[in-house]
């Protein structure tokens, strides 16, 4: 074979080996070097076969949602009591343009209505409770003297004459365990029945965590002298400080219940604030966290008073 047709074979080869190395780099770009050696040959250098396509699966990934963060209980407040002083019996408070009104002798029939009362006029009170009297029929009640910002205070189990009964501790003590057994609260003031005490009486109901509590005013309202002499008596005898005593139990009350709205009213127009009696004596209020077992008397901490004593839970 001569050189020319030597020459011309060659170029056909170098010509196929050229277009044999465009269509691996094309086969390169597109597929991957795998299909570029199939085009070509085998790994053994034979002749390549059809290009073989290879299609790469990757596992599913499987993600799990993030559980939201459970949404924790709100603590709320519940008063337990307050923390009392003194060693002599409190007849009037500090002489601030403030008036505190107790109702003894209950629970009784007409107490719920006395609450209702004290709601609508947006007042408080201090109710002191004869022991024996305390059941369950008025827990309702009860929670909702808390609820409102009233006070449970101690009125002796089955009210005797204490300078008589000669069984002072367990007056108070009884009746503190059936206030506290209701409602949580422990009573921090004390009112002996009639007024009658000494300083033996005074010294036991301190060992209990009571301060001793008379008045200053009285309207003699259990005699029933009518609404009108209610009211003008009270308001006859208020001063700075005053500690006002009537009754929500003991026979029937709708004479003082009457009084009330219009006492608050003229009070009020005066300038006096209407306190509890702890409020007026600066005794501090208790609290203990509580979450399920509130009670419906529940507050915020952002709510509690500004001196409230907050205490760990039993």
């Amino acid at each position: 074979m001569g050189a020319p047709y030597a020459c011309a074979w060659a170029g056909c080869i170098v010509g196929g080996v050229r277009t044999k190395l465009a269509t691996l780099a094309a086969i390169a770009l597109l597929g991957g070097g795998a299909l570029a050696r199939d085009a070509v040959g085998g790994t053994d250098g034979s002749a390549g076969s059809a290009p073989t396509t290879t299609t790469s699966t990757t596992p599913a990934t499987t993600t799990t949602p993030t559980p939201a963060p459970s949404k924790q209980p709100t603590v709320l407040y519940r008063i337990t009591g307050c923390r009392s002083r003194g060693t002599l019996a409190y007849t009037h408070g500090p002489a601030r343009r403030e008036v505190a009104i107790g109702f003894d002798d209950g629970p009784a029939p007409d107490t719920p209505a006395f609450v209702t009362m004290l709601e609508r006029n947006h007042a408080q009170a201090t109710f002191f409770m004869i022991g024996e009297q305390v059941s369950v029929s008025y827990r309702r009640t009860l929670l909702r003297e808390l609820r409102d910002g009233d006070v449970l205070g101690d009125h002796t189990f089955t009210h005797p004459d204490l300078l008589a009964s000669g069984d002072v501790r367990s007056q108070l003590q009884e009746t503190i365990a059936a206030i506290r057994s209701l409602t949580g609260y422990t009573p921090c003031v004390f009112r002996p029945p009639y007024g009658d005490y000494d300083q033996s009486v005074i010294q036991t109901a301190r060992s209990l965590g009571l301060a001793t509590v008379l008045w200053s005013v009285d309207p003699s309202d259990y005699t029933l002298p009518g609404t009108s002499a209610i009211v003008q008596r009270v308001l006859a005898g208020v001063q700075p400080g005053a500690i006002i005593i009537s009754h929500d139990g003991g026979g029937p009350r709708g004479q003082t219940l009457a009084a009330y709205p219009t006492i608050i009213a003229a009070l009020r127009a005066r300038g006096y604030r209407i306190v509890t009696i702890p409020q007026l004596l600066g005794f501090r209020p208790t609290y203990v966290p509580c979450i399920k077992l509130c009670d419906g008397i529940g507050v915020p901490r952002a709510k509690l008073p500004r001196d409230a004593i907050v205490e760990r839970a039993p």
